[in-house]
């Protein structure tokens, strides 16, 4: 299964998991959402026989919109099959359809496909108020996780480092004083209380260290530790912390804080040893893109400019930003054939009906819907061009999204 993930480029996972994290959010008002999973060798015949049977079944369906609401989103399967021929790709193919209109009453029936990384074994028809994505989840599921942790005498912060996002999972104060003023008591005794409160505080954050990243196995790449001073390496000396998680201490680093600003600055001061991580490649990537336009102008910004520049080989690397939620619709008029696309960057709120061709003037049907990243990603490969998706998880992402609408390019040439 290794070797299956190696021929399937970044780009494409990326986009793999940004799709299921769209497809979560809708819910149907009723069962009316169908999921159906094609693998490579499916039987042509039987898939499409079951196509019909349940567009014959569903004539039963009591209510009049769930009944059009799964007999459009049928149709739509369908026809996009006999659009692509029933070419599916390698791994398999799952498509999803149904009405994902968050108003009641209003029809949006839609039509998604997704590119499974792995190989797809399962055959399956489903519908429901949601679509069914367990088996797509799991093939999205991290297969490396970094521990890192900040630690003083006062506080610590505890965080997991997963893909291009950490997440804070415990942050802890130890309510020992700063001062040391033994007040009644002896220095000796006070000294001998304090040193016993840190050991407990040292305690409870290994106990915590242990229970959260033992667990990880094998897939725990590392753990990094910082704060500042010598408290973290007094800390890492002690007998707490699990001898296998011991092992996997890959950076003792000095940060000025230990709370989550300290996690942040121990991300960015850890860019060594996190190189083959998600989250550095993003930093780099659009930090590259960054210096690229200010000191070359090597780069394109902007749908037109940057579909432009594809199209005439110009294009080295391609950004796009998983924010893009625009999609590509492919018309063929009734009246005289044409086949049509156009882009439309609002789909939950467009109305495929009020489309006419511009050449006849006729009504025309939606033959293919295309994810406009998916589509991009048709255009970068004719031409050899590298491509990124770049999240909205880091802070370069969503600088990325909000201040270059989420699509660039860095450029062979003016």
């Amino acid at each position: 299964m290794k070797e299956s993930l190696q021929e399937v480029t970044e780009a494409e996972i990326a986009q793999f998991k940004k799709k299921l994290k769209l497809l979560k959010k809708f819910k149907g008002k009723h069962t009316e959402l169908i999921s159906l999973y094609i693998p490579e060798n499916a039987d042509r015949s039987n898939i499409m026989g079951q196509i019909n049977e349940e567009l014959s079944q569903s004539s039963n369906i009591k209510s009049p919109t769930t009944r059009k609401n799964v007999q459009g989103a049928l149709r739509k399967i369908s026809n996009f099959l006999k659009t692509i021929d029933f070419k599916i790709p390698k791994f398999g193919m799952v498509v999803f359809s149904g009405n994902v209109s968050e108003i009641e009453g209003r029809e949006n029936i839609q039509l998604f496909t997704v590119r499974p990384p792995k190989e797809l074994k399962t055959k399956l028809y489903w519908c429901d108020s949601e679509f069914h994505l367990a088996p797509l989840l799991e093939m999205a599921e991290p297969q490396e996780f970094y521990g890192i942790a900040t630690i003083d005498k006062n506080e610590s912060t505890i965080a997991l480092l997963a893909g291009k996002k950490y997440e804070i999972l415990g942050h802890f104060t130890s309510g020992i004083s700063g001062k040391h003023q033994a007040g009644g008591q002896s220095a000796h005794r006070f000294e001998r209380l304090h040193e016993e409160a840190v050991h407990e505080f040292y305690k409870r954050i290994a106990e915590k260290l242990n229970m959260t990243f033992v667990q990880y196995g094998d897939k725990l790449k590392g753990l990094i530790v910082g704060g500042p001073g010598i408290t973290k390496n007094y800390f890492l000396n002690t007998e707490l912390m699990d001898y296998r998680l011991k092992k996997k201490v890959i950076g003792v680093i000095d940060t000025s804080y230990t709370d989550e600003s300290g996690i942040r600055e121990l991300v960015q001061k850890s860019e060594d040893l996190l190189k083959d991580t998600d989250i550095i490649k993003e930093q780099h990537v659009i930090s590259n893109f960054l210096s690229e336009t200010v000191k070359t102008g090597l780069t394109a910004y902007g749908q037109k400019e940057v579909e432009d520049a594809l199209a005439m080989g110009k294009v080295s690397s391609l950004l796009l930003s998983e924010g893009l939620e625009w999609m590509v619709y492919k018309f063929q008029c009734n009246g005289c054939n044409t086949i049509e696309e156009i882009l439309v960057k609002d789909p939950l709120n467009f109305n495929e009906k009020t489309f006419r061709c511009k050449k006849c003037g006729s009504e025309a049907e939606v033959v293919e819907e295309i994810d406009y990243i998916d589509f991009m990603l048709e255009k970068a490969q004719k031409t050899s061009t590298e491509v990124k998706i770049v999240s909205v998880e880091t802070n370069e992402g969503e600088q990325f999204l909000k201040g270059f609408g989420g699509i660039g390019a860095i450029l062979r040439y003016k």
